[in-house]
């Protein structure tokens, strides 16, 4: 693998990393725009860096999208609240929309070996995804439904869905975009790449 595709590798996993910290810390000090701005900075690098910024915005169009949604409907029935939001707002904080946006980028990239293995994904998106609603509910960043096994329980279950789903619909994407794909050409993924 070329070191180029390397450090956008490491680039692309740490923003999620990155972006979900500033949008903890600033949602539990008082300021949550902080993830929005660290979050608007890594999509802009993102795009800067990348060479299938086609690809790239259909994925985060259509992931970050369904991320939004599922959440909206998340709040709607309350499994997740957040104090900050008042009547005038989105179901969900705009941190939070800032985080369905970044994560989808990590999907056709570093996330995207998991595309093969679709059995690994569900279990993987059940730990991690649950877990970082529990540890925003832990850190005061937002609130899942009382009793709290129920609330995790729920989120475990969504992201067994929801990752696994949005690996299969940016699989989708890249097979109808082939010519798009320049990364994957000296990247571990060759053999996902579309024949």
């Amino acid at each position: 693998m070329k070191k180029a595709n390397l450090k956008f590798l490491l680039f692309n996993f740490l923003g999620l990393e990155v972006t979900w910290a500033a949008c903890a810390y600033g949602a539990i000090n008082g300021n949550p725009n902080l993830g929005v701005y660290v979050g608007a900075v890594y999509i802009t690098l993102h795009f800067l860096f990348t060479k299938n910024r086609m690809l790239d915005l259909m994925i985060l169009l259509s992931i970050g999208t369904i991320g939004i949604i599922i959440d909206s409907i998340n709040a709607y029935f309350g499994f997740i609240s957040f104090l900050e939001l008042s009547a005038e707002q989105f179901l969900i904080p705009y941190w939070l929309i800032t985080l369905w946006l970044v994560f989808s980028l990590m999907i056709p990239y570093s996330l995207y070996w998991l595309v093969n293995h679709i059995r690994i994904s569900v279990i993987a998106g059940a730990i991690v995804g649950s877990f970082s609603y529990w540890l925003g509910d832990k850190l005061g960043a937002l609130h899942l439904i009382e009793p709290q096994l129920f609330g995790v329980s729920i989120f475990f279950v969504q992201w067994g869905l929801i990752f696994p789903l949005a690996l299969v619909i940016t699989k989708m994407l890249i097979n109808t975009q082939p010519e798009l794909l320049f990364i994957y050409k000296s990247s571990p993924y060759e053999k996902n790449k579309p024949k």
